[in-house]
Order: C-alpha cells, then sequence, then structure tokens
C-alpha cells in the first residue's frame, strides 16, 4: 500500500506573486542580512552563517516579542530552516536533546499560532514546502523532520532569484534531480503514478539545467527550475520511496562540513563514486536495474560516464581536494550520525565510507 500525505502548503507560483499573498495585520518579516529588498513592516536580517540552535531560539523570543499574526521567511535554505524551526520555542531543545548522536531528529507534529509565508530567494532545496530542517547542532549538520514544520504558504516569484549566481542555479537544479534519482535508485520498485512522475521530473529538470548551461538564466528559466524543485517534494514522485534512499546526500553532507565547501560540491564530488558502486552491484548503495532505469529517461550513455557527461555540460566537476586526515575524519562522522543502527548508512563502516570519499581523488 502507499501512503501519499496532502501536502499543506499553498503554493504561489510566478511574476509578481509576491503581490497576491496577504501579509495580515501584524506581518513580521525574517531576512537574510544580505539581501537588499525592503518590506514595508517589522524586519529582522540573519545572518545566514549563523544558522545554527542558538540563532534558533533568539530567533524564537524575538518571534514572541513581536508577536506576529503572519510570519514571513525570504532568502535561502538556511535561513529559512532556521525560522521554520524558530516558530515554536521548543523545538530548539528537542533537536538539542536528539541531535547529539543521531543524524535525524523526528519533531511533535505542533504548528506555531499563525501563518507561515515562505519566500525563497534559492532554489535546490525545496525548504519552501518540506517538512524538513537543517541545522547545525555543535559541529554536526542534523535533519529536523516534522509535519509542523511546512509553512502554510510558498511564494516562488522569479523577482526573489534574480541575484542568483547562475553557478548557484545549476547546483539548485542537480540538487532537485538527485532528490528524485537518489530515491528511486535506493528503494524498491513502486511503478504507477510515482514512476511517471518521477520520469517527467527528472526530464524536466534536465531541460531546465541545460538551458541554463547554456546561459539562459531569465525569470522564465528561474521560474521552471523554483517551481520543478518544488514539486520534488509535493507531487507524487517520492510516494513509497525510502525516506533514506539517497545514500550520497550524507557522505557529502559529513564531506562538505569537514572540508568547508558547499554541499552541492561535495555532492558532485562524491556521486560518481557511490554510482560506480551501484553499478557494480553494491546493493547497500541502491540498485543497479533502477539507477539503470532513471538514467535511461536522461540519456542512452552509461550512468556513471553520463552523469560526468552532465556535470561537465553544467560546469559543475568541481576539484576538491581533501586530504586523508579530512576523509578519515568525515567517514568517522558519517557513521556516527547516520549509520550503525541508524537506517541512513545501514550496513556501511567508517571504512567503507572512507574508500568512496578516497576513490573520489583518484
Amino acid at each position: 500500500m502507499m501512503l501519499r500525505r496532502a501536502c499543506p502548503t499553498t503554493v504561489h507560483a510566478g511574476a509578481r506573486a509576491w503581490r497576491s499573498v496577504s501579509l495580515g495585520k501584524r506581518p513580521l518579516i525574517i531576512t537574510d542580512a544580505n539581501l537588499t529588498f525592503d518590506f514595508d513592516a517589522p524586519t529582522i536580517r540573519l545572518d545566514a552563517a549563523d544558522a545554527d540552535l542558538g540563532t534558533v531560539r533568539t530567533l524564537a523570543g524575538q518571534i514572541v516579542e513581536h508577536a506576529p499574526d503572519v510570519l514571513v521567511g525570504v532568502g535561502g535554505g538556511s535561513v529559512l530552516d532556521v525560522v521554520k524551526l524558530a516558530g515554536a520555542p521548543l523545538l530548539a531543545d528537542v533537536v538539542q536533546a536528539r541531535g547529539e548522536r543521531a543524524g535525524v531528529v523526528g519533531l511533535p507534529d505542533t504548528a506555531p499560532g499563525f501563518r507561515r509565508v515562505f519566500v525563497p530567494t534559492t532554489v535546490g532545496t525545496g525548504v519552501e514546502v518540506s517538512p524538513v530542517a537543517c541545522v547545525r547542532v555543535g559541529a554536526h549538520r542534523r535533519l529536523a523532520i516534522g509535519n509542523g514544520l511546512a509553512p502554510e504558504v510558498a511564494v516562488l516569484d522569479p523577482e526573489f532569484t534574480r541575484g542568483l549566481p547562475p553557478l548557484l542555479l545549476r547546483e539548485g537544479v542537480l540538487e532537485a534531480l538527485l532528490r528524485i534519482i537518489g530515491p528511486f535508485a535506493g528503494s524498491p520498485p513502486v511503478g504507477g503514478l510515482p514512476d511517471a512522475e518521477a520520469e517527467m521530473l527528472v526530464r524536466r529538470l534536465v531541460a531546465v539545467g541545460d538551458r541554463l548551461a547554456r546561459g539562459d538564466t531569465g525569470s522564465e528559466t528561474r521560474l521552471a527550475a523554483a517551481t520543478l524543485s518544488a514539486a520534488t517534494h509535493t507531487g507524487w514522485a517520492l510516494v513509497g520511496r525510502s525516506t533514506y534512499g539517497a545514500k550520497h546526500w550524507y557522505l557529502a553532507n559529513e564531506l562538505s562540513t569537514v572540508a568547508g565547501v558547499r554541499k552541492m560540491v561535495a555532492t558532485a564530488h562524491v556521486l560518481p563514486a557511490v554510482w560506480t558502486r551501484i553499478m557494480a552491484g553494491d546493493h547497500r548503495f541502491g540498485s543497479r536495474e533502477r539507477l539503470a532505469v532513471a538514467w535511461s529517461w536522461i540519456a542512452d550513455s552509461a550512468p556513471v560516464s553520463g552523469l560526468h557527461a552532465l556535470l561537465r555540460r553544467w560546469d559543475l566537476e568541481h576539484e576538491l581536494l581533501t586530504t586523508s586526515g579530512q576523509r578519515a575524519e568525515a567517514a568517522q562522522r558519517a557513521e556516527r550520525s547516520w549509520g550503525g543502527r541508524l537506517p541512513m548508512l545501514a550496513g556501511l563502516s567508517a571504512d567503507d565510507v572512507e574508500e568512496v570519499y578516497a576513490s573520489c581523488s583518484t
């Protein structure tokens, strides 16, 4: 049996979509400190680099003081993740208590007593419609999951992504693409509407990525990237898939932290090695047959060589030089946070993960 939970977020998408949203009588705007947008409402500016639990607690207190009827979050994934968690003051305590060891923290489905409107200024994460938040707990990035985290309204307006560099647009499309292919390859067969929608999203995301690679970063292309990214969360494509099927995410998450690089730089670095193991028949990383099916929606080439070609075409084949010490540290972190009895990297030891990292550098 398949179970699909309806997305609680109403999405306003299109040019000037921001103007169609009611901000209530007592709005409070939380925005990235680096953005230049001006709002006719009380505004708190956050530095995305400070997106940790301390920031969540501080912001939660400020929200209580303002007592808004509408909370508006404007920014990239890091800022909107903080806004999600700050909406309910006690969530930071839950994440702190449970996130010392586990990489994933389940949260109660309690929603705050005000309406939330999220306006993303990046593409790829789909944070504006998802019930997930990523936040630093000490030296680790943790995933907090709870249905109450999804906002009531999301606004996908290309005006707010106008300043996004082309490189980050292409990385965002890759992130959304892998959100479909990773669980598809890492889960048992589902079939039916989920597979049909997964194929549609994969084909359209690659087409948008190719448009961006050719230099088309206009508002229509940015809006297409944003709506497709959101659709990876809201539709049928992931119904019936393993929640933790995209093994590359956990490896890239730890490597990016240790190496001090963006998550998608680490992802592009790690992904070919993960796919090589899948195609060699290592079921701990995914199904060879399922990955071949997913890649057939994109090209007639073999998945690994085709992936390298796509990364080159999108200019995302970044060179990432890591030391043996960094690889060992990232592997140990991956095992502690996501391995052992946890399902994310079940069956993989720190030595296994370190071997993947090492093969990326050869």
